[in-house]
C-alpha cells in the first residue's frame, strides 16, 4: 500500500476542496453564493501552489483573484441586482444530467485509479531552470546574433522570466482576450441599460 506524506494529503485535501467548491459555483443558483463558493476554490488553488512551493503564486492568486477579481463580482452582481435564478437551465433537459452525471463519474474514476495505483510524479520544472541551484537559466542575443547569458534566481524571478520570454506570445494573447471580454462586458451592458 502506498503511503502518503503530509504534502500528498494537503494535496488531496485541498483539491477535493477547489472541486467541491467548482461544482457547487456551477450548480447554485444564487449569485452571491456562488461567488462566495469561488473564493473558497481560488483560496484552496492558493493552498495547492503552496504545497509545491510556488509561494509567489499562491500570494498572487489570493491577491489577484480572491481578492481584486471577486470584489469586482460581487460589485457587479450588486449593481445588477440580480436575483436567485428561478430555473436552472440545466435541468431541463434529462440527457444533460446523464452527461453531466456520466462526465463526473469518468472523472471521480480517474482521480480514484491515480490515487490507487500511484501515478508518479517527479518535480516538473519550467523551461531553462536549474534543478541544483534554482537559477534560472537564459540567453538574450543582441543585434549582432551574440548571446549574453542571464541568470535569475528565487522563485519571483523564475515566473517573471518564464512568463516574459518562454510564454510571452501567449501571455499576449491572454491580454487581447481580457481586452475583448471587458469590451465585450461593457457593450453587453449598455444593450441591457438601453433596453431599459
Amino acid at each position: 500500500m502506498n503511503e502518503f506524506s503530509l504534502s500528498q494529503i494537503l494535496f488531496y485535501f485541498f483539491g477535493s476542496i477547489s472541486v467541491v467548491a467548482a461544482l457547487g459555483v456551477i450548480l447554485n443558483r444564487n449569485p452571491i453564493t456562488a461567488a462566495v463558493l469561488l473564493v473558497l476554490t481560488f483560496f484552496s488553488l492558493s493552498a495547492i501552489y503552496a504545497i509545491m512551493g510556488a509561494t509567489f503564486i499562491a500570494t498572487m492568486q489570493i491577491l489577484v483573484y480572491a481578492g481584486a477579481i471577486m470584489v469586482l463580482v460581487v460589485f457587479v452582481l450588486m449593481l445588477l441586482s440580480l436575483k436567485t435564478e428561478t430555473i436552472s437551465k440545466v435541468w431541463e433537459f434529462p440527457l444533460r444530467k446523464v452527461f453531466l452525471f456520466f462526465t463526473v463519474g469518468i472523472l471521480l474514476l480517474f482521480l480514484a485509479m491515480g490515487v490507487s495505483i500511484g501515478v508518479p510524479h517527479g518535480k516538473v520544472l519550467p523551461k531553462g531552470v536549474d534543478a541544483t541551484t534554482g537559477k534560472y537559466e537564459y540567453k538574450l542575443l543582441n543585434e549582432q546574433g551574440q548571446a549574453t547569458e542571464f541568470s535569475a534566481k528565487g522563485n519571483v524571478a523564475v515566473v517573471g522570466a518564464s512568463t516574459f520570454i518562454d510564454y510571452l506570445l501567449p501571455f499576449e494573447m491572454i491580454s487581447i482576450l481580457l481586452l475583448v471580454a471587458v469590451i465585450g462586458a461593457v457593450i453587453l451592458a449598455k444593450k441591457k441599460l438601453e433596453q431599459q
